[in-house]
């Protein structure tokens, strides 16, 4: 599924749940996933377009897909590292709970998650 406001351009700036605008995507497998660092995946939409996204395991080990930049200096969050459930930007350390993409260290400014779905019934796959 994509992401975006009008015109398909996510938006920065406070955490937010991407709309859902398309079908299914398989990105990786949930055995792809390290619980201290997100994966990279770049997406492409039925539409052709591309996305950037990073997924991250929540504490629980649920996968979370992330646009993969944050939100101060469009760096790729999937540089970064989990830690105690946030993922830590590798620019200037800014904090992302993996759930709600909320900044934790400072709540003004957050990350976009995209909504996703995984499990047995889909053999595995992470899909946003």
């Amino acid at each position: 599924r994509t992401a975006g406001d009008p015109g398909g351009q996510p938006r920065l700036g406070r955490s937010r749940m991407a709309s859902v605008t398309g079908p299914w995507l398989r990105i990786c497998r949930v055995e792809d996933l390290d619980r201290a660092h997100p994966l990279a995946v770049e997406v492409t939409t039925p539409d052709g377009s591309t996305a950037r996204v990073c997924v991250a395991l929540t504490p629980d080990g649920t996968p979370s897909v992330l646009l993969d930049r944050c939100p101060h200096r469009d760096i790729a969050l999937s540089g970064g590292i989990v830690r105690d459930g946030e993922l830590v930007c590798p620019g200037h350390f800014w904090r992302f709970d993996t759930r709600s993409g909320a900044r934790t260290d400072a709540p003004a400014a957050g990350a976009t998650v995209h909504p996703s779905r995984y499990g047995a019934l889909l053999d595995g796959v992470v899909q946003p």
